[in-house]
């Protein structure tokens, strides 16, 4: 994840004024990328319903992470300038419950920023190979979005100036699967970039950002 989070990073301190404030990372595991970003000068804190990566970003990172999730938290309106949800939305049983928490929690201009697996495309091409793949992660994944649903979401619970990216990729443990995500990644990034962001690589993890 590694790629990742630095890019992430990089795009919510160019997005933000002065590129620093408060962050809140829903589902933050162990901690890494709210280090990250605690190194960079932010206050930040977490939530985590796993206990082993809750307990190590408190004694590793030194970090406030919450045990319930976002909605029954409590956390107050109007509190955080970013919050962050890295393959999170597609494992929840009401997104549009979750997107509308966010919102409520998010300061006026408050930036979302989602990182989302898109694994229908590759899923259809491949047909029956694909079930050896797992790549819905049954039944982890709830949902499989598109960039035109993502962006109908957040349309709907409120947000504006939806913008969705690749913003890098992953590097697997696994040879074949990293050079996959890099090879692709990086196509990708550059089919974007080279079309102003009219087209998105199908079946590649997608980053969406809006604000309040």
């Amino acid at each position: 994840m590694k790629p990742v989070t630095d890019r992430s990073a990089d795009l919510i301190q160019s997005r933000t004024k002065g590129g620093k404030g408060r962050l809140l990372d829903i589902g933050c595991g162990y901690g890494f990328f709210l280090q990250e970003m605690k190194y960079r000068g932010w206050k930040v804190e977490g939530i985590e319903i796993s206990e082993i990566g809750r307990q190590y970003a408190r004694d590793k990172w030194d970090i406030h992470v919450y045990s319930q999730p976002l909605e029954n938290g409590g956390l107050e309106t109007d509190s955080f300038d970013v919050v962050t949800l890295f393959y999170v939305i597609e494992h929840v049983n009401d997104p549009i419950g979750l997107l509308k928490e966010v919102k409520r929690i998010l300061k006026p201009d408050g930036l979302i920023f989602l990182r989302w697996p898109h694994s229908t495309p590759i899923v259809r091409i491949l047909g029956p190979f694909s079930k050896k793949l797992d790549l819905y992660h049954t039944p982890y994944h709830l949902y499989d979005f598109s960039p035109r649903t993502m962006e109908k979401m957040l349309t709907f619970c409120g947000f504006r100036e939806i913008e969705t990216i690749i913003a890098g990729n992953t590097r697997p443990s696994k040879r074949f699967n990293r050079w996959s995500s890099i090879i692709f990644g990086q196509a990708g990034e550059a089919l974007c970039y080279l079309s102003g962001g009219h087209f998105l690589l199908p079946g590649i993890s997608k980053t969406t950002l809006g604000i309040k």
